[in-house]
């Protein structure tokens, strides 16, 4: 079966690409803009998703999609449609113009919006309420793929693990014993380890199921101080003071981020739309359907999670 991935370069692909090779013997084509990083026995190809010649070009002879390929962090509304929605537009036009056999769409927790009351998670009969540029992009990319003649659509939360960027970012503060609160200090979070992301990925093509949307996270929720503390102690380091500081001074933080993006030519690494996500609660959601579903069950309690993810990341 020929594979294509998006995104393969990332967090999340790149721990998909190593349980594939491990497990399956799958032909493996990773869409890319840069030559960095490759793996043995994977082709990796140059493209343009705002050209659907160069995708349709790289999709030749492909069963399977895996769309992973987005941006977190954009400067503004249009920058998040351009690169998140019209992108995903291009990749299901060229998938049909190959006769894809299906696409597997990594969305997230952001397209479905926060939730209210931590009796009522957020799951697949909730109405979809995006609170921000971001969680609206994904959304509206969902709607493309689901034009698609089979298509699975996963909406994770948080996702953790080894070799995250962000996460790199986060345990470094953690270390030093100071950490930003980026939200009300009773927010609950669903999380997921990055491992049981993948499983879930890989379940949705082995298993007969399409054209359906999931929530996949490990059951229980937490507040973000339980899963800093948690870290620091999977770390072996002393909690870290965690200040909440007012949205106005997070806002002008943000703000300046986003300045700076502009005069450098880069991607804020904070903007004022993750804020707007911060101030919600709560970010929750049940994985009940995925488990009904496919009777997958066995998630990584965050515990153990961190627990392997500071065994195999030296932060």
């Amino acid at each position: 079966m020929k594979v294509v991935i998006t995104g393969g370069r990332g967090f999340v692909g790149s721990n998909l690409i190593r349980i594939i090779k491990e497990n399956y013997n799958w032909d493996l084509v990773v869409f890319t803009r840069s030559s960095n990083n490759e793996i043995d026995g994977v082709k990796y190809l140059s493209v343009d998703y705002h050209n659907i010649d160069t995708l349709k070009k790289g999709l030749k002879d492909c069963d399977l999609v895996i769309h992973l390929a987005a941006t977190l962090f954009a400067r503004n509304k249009d920058e998040y449609i351009r690169e998140n929605v019209t992108s995903t537009k291009n990749l299901v036009e060229a998938a049909k113009r190959n006769n894809v056999k299906k696409i597997i769409y990594v969305s997230s927790l952001a397209a479905g919006g926060p939730s209210s009351d931590t009796s009522y998670p957020r799951d697949e009969e909730t109405k979809d309420n995006p609170v921000s540029n971001y969680g609206l992009s994904k959304l509206l990319a969902e709607n493309y793929v689901k034009d698609f003649n089979e298509w699975v659509i996963l909406r994770p939360p948080i996702v953790y693990g080894p070799k995250d960027d962000g996460f790199s970012t986060i345990a470094k503060y953690v270390k030093k014993g100071v950490m930003i609160s980026p939200s009300n200090p009773d927010s609950m979070f669903s999380f997921i380890f990055v491992e049981d992301l993948c499983r879930c990925i890989i379940r949705s093509i082995e298993d007969d199921i399409k054209n359906e949307i999931f929530y996949v996270s490990e059951p229980n929720f937490y507040t973000w101080s339980y899963f800093i503390n948690l870290m620091a102690e999977r770390m072996g380091v002393k909690p870290p003071l965690i200040l909440k500081l007012p949205n106005s001074i997070m806002y002008f933080f943000a703000l300046s981020y986003e300045v700076f993006s502009y005069i450098f030519i880069t991607k804020p690494v904070l903007n004022r739309d993750k804020i707007r996500e911060a101030k919600a609660y709560h970010w929750i959601c049940t994985p009940v359907k995925w488990e009904r579903k496919t009777g997958f069950n066995s998630w990584t309690k965050i515990e153990e999670g961190l627990k392997k993810t500071f065994q195999k990341n030296l932060v």
